[in-house]
């Protein structure tokens, strides 16, 4: 009866806790992405939320009156959204355009990113 010897078994071994590791790397690096993607998701989410009263204020019958012309006066704001597991921290500034009457809106969202 012929089997294997000691050595082969052992190499076979070594073997396969190298592909098996790096299987391993392969899933936590996917797991990684995978929570980074959905933490920008929901900021993106989070961040059309908070512009969301400006819509209101888009309207050509008030453009004078409102913060987003050049005669109004936005204050800079910032929100936290809490999240079970990442907090969101969400500020706007607005600054003028040129020389024309607009002003532009700039949305800065910030958080930490879990570990996996």
């Amino acid at each position: 009866m012929r089997g294997f010897t000691l050595l082969e078994i052992l190499v076979a071994a070594l073997i396969m806790a190298m592909v098996m590791t790096g299987l391993a790397c392969i899933f936590f690096a996917g797991k990684r992405h995978i929570l980074h993607t959905r933490s920008k998701i929901q900021a993106a989410e989070l961040g059309r939320l908070f512009l969301a009263p400006f819509q209101m204020q888009v309207d050509q019958s008030q453009w004078g009156n409102n913060c987003l012309s050049n005669t109004g006066n936005c204050n800079d704001e910032t929100q936290t959204f809490y999240n079970p597991r990442i907090d969101y921290t969400a500020t706007y500034t607005t600054s003028p355009v040129g020389s024309t009457n607009l002003r532009k809106v700039i949305v800065n969202i910030t958080w930490t990113e879990l570990s996996p």
